[in-house]
C-alpha cells in the first residue's frame, strides 16, 4: 500500500495523523460563460476543493506528507437555468524514491461533464448512492486517482478503489446525464474504467507498478537499469496493443508519461534508442514527432 510503502521511501518515523487521501487544486475557467454573476464559479471552486480533500474516500489513515497531489481543471462552456457543462481535465502525480521529482501518474481530459449545481448546496459523499452527476464525477475521479496512485506502488494493489470509481458508474445509469453510459461512443468515464479494470487490459496496470518502482523510483542509484525497467513496462503495453490498437488505457499512459519517456531516454546512460523510438512509434504513432527528439 501506498502508506507504507512512502514511508519507507521518506525515512518517516513520526505518527502516522490521521488525513484524507488528496490534496487537490481546483481551478474553474469560465472565459466563454457571459455570466453576470461569476460569484457562483468561485462558491463552486471552493465546494469542489473542500469534497476532494475533506472527504475521506478510503479507510486508509494517510499523514499530511502522504496525500495525492493531484488537479481537477474545469472548463465551462456553457451555464444555464443552474446546469453547468464543460470539460474536465484531472491529473495526479506521485514523488519519485531519493528525488524532489513528482511523476505524474494520471492525465486526462473529460469531455462529457455536465451537471446541475445551486450555490451553496451541500455535496455530500456516499459509496452507495448517485448525489448527482457533480458528486458523482468528483467521486469517480477521487478513487480512479487513489487507485491508479497504488498500483504505482504495489501491483494491481488499486483493485478495490477502482472497483469503487467503477460503482460510481453503475450507480449513475438512472439517474446520471452524460458520460456515463455504454451506449455513448466518445472516450467517456464508463468506457475509461471499463477498460482499465478489464483483464484484456491488465498489462496497462502492471505496467505502471513496473514503470514506477522498478523504473522511476531506482533511477538516482540506478540509472542505466531503471531506464531498461521503463522500456520493459512499456514493452507490457503491447499486449494491449495487440488486442485493441490506441486502446483507452494506452492513450491514458502516453498523454499521460510521454514527455517524460523522452526526457528518461534522452539523457543519461545510453539506452537502445532506435529500439525504444520504434516501439514507441508502434504503440503510439500520434505522438511519432515528439518520440523523433529521443
Amino acid at each position: 500500500m501506498r502508506n507504507s510503502i512512502y514511508f519507507c521511501f521518506l525515512f518517516l518515523f513520526t505518527n502516522v495523523i490521521s488525513a484524507q487521501e488528496l490534496n487537490c487544486t481546483v481551478q474553474i475557467i469560465a472565459d466563454k460563460v457571459p455570466q453576470t454573476n461569476k460569484q457562483i464559479f468561485t462558491t463552486l471552486k471552493s465546494a469542489m476543493t473542500d469534497f476532494m480533500n475533506n472527504t475521506q474516500f478510503t479507510p486508509i489513515n494517510f499523514s499530511k506528507e502522504e496525500r495525492i497531489e493531484c488537479n481537477l481543471i474545469l472548463v465551462v462552456e456553457s451555464f444555464d437555468s443552474n446546469v453547468i457543462s464543460g470539460s474536465l481535465q484531472v491529473l495526479s502525480t506521485r514523488p519519485v524514491y531519493d528525488s524532489n521529482y513528482n511523476t505524474q501518474i494520471l492525465n486526462f481530459k473529460d469531455n462529457q461533464v455536465t451537471f446541475k449545481y445551486t450555490e451553496f448546496e451541500p455535496l455530500i459523499y456516499s459509496d452507495n448512492n448517485f448525489n448527482g452527476d457533480l458528486v458523482g464525477v468528483m467521486s469517480f475521479y477521487a478513487n480512479l486517482i487513489i487507485g491508479l496512485d497504488s498500483d504505482s506502488f504495489e501491483k494491481l494493489s488499486g483493485t478495490q478503489y477502482l472497483q469503487k470509481a467503477n460503482n460510481f458508474v453503475l450507480l449513475a445509469q438512472q439517474g446520471g446525464t452524460t458520460g456515463w453510459k455504454s451506449s455513448e461512443k466518445t472516450v467517456n468515464r464508463y468506457h475509461l474504467i471499463n477498460d482499465i479494470l478489464s483483464n484484456s487490459f491488465v498489462s496497462y496496470r502492471e505496467a505502471l507498478y513496473d514503470y514506477h518502482r522498478l523504473g522511476m523510483d531506482e533511477m538516482i542509484a540506478k540509472p542505466a537499469e531503471s531506464k531498461a525497467a521503463i522500456f520493459a513496462a512499456i514493452s507490457k503495453l503491447d499486449n494491449v496493443h495487440k488486442i485493441r490498437p490506441n486502446a483507452i488505457p494506452t492513450r491514458v499512459f502516453f498523454d499521460t508519461k510521454n514527455d517524460e519517456i523522452v526526457s528518461v531516454f534522452s539523457a543519461g546512460p545510453e539506452f537502445k534508442k532506435q529500439q525504444v523510438v520504434e516501439l514507441l512509434n508502434k504503440l503510439y504513432p500520434f505522438l511519432s514527432a515528439k518520440w523523433s527528439k529521443i
